[in-house]
């Protein structure tokens, strides 16, 4: 029974789960966000744009690092998003962050070249990620109020269908056209933020069920209320709640092993292989969305009947096979083994992303649900100041200089190259290991 279930979860992938009154309303205005301003996103996630600034300014390695690493950097203002929209309504923070982004999408149309166009690009992807970071931050309590938790990874898994599968299609369709004529970048900015602007319309619009109350609660002033959880100091929080802190520091080694190869991966299949937009877009971006958005469904219904934990502990065993692919591939220059990473990579992000959203509310209280996924988003910040840097200087290596104000000399490092790869196989590796851990922790007795 349970697997004619599952066949059914993956069979009704583009199937709506059922909904009414405020929470149809609600799933209705955002997916036509989700469809549209997704597609200023799509040109402004680090792969397509790293492969952007490799090709058409020939940005140097550091470069690419600091574009890989500032959609993982920005969320660390995601604490600053939730306290400012606490006890606030958040429909419109959604929407003010929507339009940031699609104002900075369009100046990249205009961006020109040599230094200065590199800087206005990389620029415009801080601000379009700081947005993006906000968004994700405030946008899982309007969910939990929207969505009951019976259906909620089901519907939140359609609107990551919606996302990847718009990332997908502008990353095909734009990757085409530049290999036509690399100019068309231009025209390619300037409509997808024209598109995005039916996206603010539409956040715009979504009611939140049962807001006063979120509010009310938020605020301190329910007498359900249970302090000021939302306020609380992060490493507070997990002092407070030591298996949520267990939790994160599993995904914190998680996170760091997939974040330091990304930089590395777009450097070796633009540059180095010399691949075109379109296989290198394809290989960084869409091969890895197109897996997602098949198998997200899956991983969805799973998700629905387990324990964030749980689920952990089997999805991470795809990180650990997609980067050994990878590590085989860069070893030996082969576009098709680092294709097969990459395909492997898609059946993971799909439980991934969902995981991402959602896998706080398993811990959470009602109203600590801004604050643990603030604290989440945070520590995914972190680990994104250092991880790409890291990734790409054991990729590259670096030259012999002296360190300023230390007078020191730093001796010149060659790098490791596919080695890079190796070590984020063994971290992935020992993270599932302490998912399973702390599962077994977890779990009801028999």
């Amino acid at each position: 029974m349970e697997d004619e279930a599952t066949a059914r979860g993956a069979r009704g992938m583009l199937a709506r789960p059922p909904l009414r009154g405020t929470s149809l309303e609600a799933y209705r205005h955002e997916r036509t966000w989700t469809l549209t301003a997704n597609t200023a996103y799509a040109v402004m996630g680090g792969g397509f744009v790293a492969v952007v600034a490799d090709k058409v300014w020939a940005v140097h390695p550091a470069v690419l690092a600091v574009i890989i690493a500032v959609p993982m950097c920005a969320n660390l203002s995601g604490v600053l998003w939730t306290r400012l929209a606490h006890g606030r309504r958040k429909v419109p923070f959604l929407a003010a962050m929507t339009a940031a982004s699609i104002a900075v999408t369009a100046a990249v149309a205009f961006a020109p070249p040599g230094p200065w166009g590199a800087a206005l690009l990389v620029g415009s992807v801080v601000v379009a990620n700081v947005a993006l970071s906000g968004i994700i931050a405030i946008r899982s309590t309007v969910w939990s109020l929207n969505y009951d938790r019976a259906v909620r990874a089901r519907v939140t898994g359609r609107f990551n269908v919606m996302t990847t599968a718009v990332i997908m299609a502008v990353a095909l369709v734009g990757s085409l056209l530049m290999d036509r004529d690399a100019e068309s970048f231009r025209a390619i900015y300037l409509a997808t933020a024209a598109l995005g602007v039916a996206g603010v319309a539409s956040i715009a619009r979504v009611p939140v069920l049962g807001e006063a109350g979120q509010l009310a609660l938020e605020r301190g002033e329910h007498e359900d209320a249970e302090g000021d959880g939302t306020h609380q100091g992060m490493w507070a929080l997990l002092r407070q709640d030591p298996d949520y802190a267990r939790y994160q520091g599993w995904q914190f080694v998680l996170g760091v092993s997939n974040m330091m190869i990304e930089a590395p991966l777009v450097y070796l299949i633009s540059n180095q292989l010399q691949a075109s937009y379109l296989v290198s877009i394809g290989l960084v971006t869409v091969v890895p969305m197109a897996l997602a958005t098949v198998t997200l469904p899956v991983w969805a219904h799973y998700l629905d009947r387990v324990h964030i934990v749980e689920f952990r502990t089997r999805q991470a065993a795809f990180w650990v096979v997609s980067q050994a692919a990878t590590w085989l591939g860069a070893l030996t220059g082969s576009l098709l083994l680092v294709g097969a990473g990459r395909f492997v990579l898609g059946l993971a992000r799909g439980g991934g992303s969902l995981a991402w959203n959602l896998g706080h509310n398993d811990f959470a209280s009602q109203q600590n649900l801004a604050a643990y996924m603030g604290l989440h988003v945070t520590l995914t910040g972190l680990r994104g100041l250092f991880a790409p840097f890291v990734g790409m200087l054991l990729f590259v290596g670096w030259a012999e200089h002296t360190l300023p104000w230390v007078g020191a000399t730093l001796p010149a490092f060659e790098g490791i190259g596919a080695g890079t790869f190796a070590i984020s196989c063994a971290l992935s590796t020992i993270a599932g290991l302490g998912y399973l851990s702390l599962w077994r922790h977890l779990r009801p007795g028999p």
